[in-house]
């Protein structure tokens, strides 16, 4: 995985994006690379509705790719690693 730049609004988005939970699921992604979220759901015990609304949020952010298959999304971890550089904006 490259370097890539990833901007976030507030402080209060950054963290919800990266919780200890999200954290977690990124690096279960990385790990399994699960053909599926539904794969995904298994492995993870959380249901498949409430993965892919997260997985959503994560894919707009840029730390997920959801890739199409034939009749399902694939997770793929962009990014597991994060260095946070905080602008002052004053």
């Amino acid at each position: 995985m490259h370097l890539r730049t990833i901007w976030f609004a507030s402080m209060q988005s950054l963290a919800e994006m990266l919780s200890d939970e999200n954290r977690a699921l990124l690096r279960v992604i990385a790990d399994t690379k699960p053909d599926s979220i539904s794969a995904l759901a298994k492995t993870t015990g959380q249901k498949s509705g409430e993965l892919r609304r997260t997985l959503k949020k994560m894919s707009n952010c840029g730390v997920v790719e959801l890739q199409r298959g034939r009749n399902h999304l694939r997770p793929v971890a962009k990014a597991v690693e994060f260095r946070i550089v905080i602008l002052d904006s004053g």
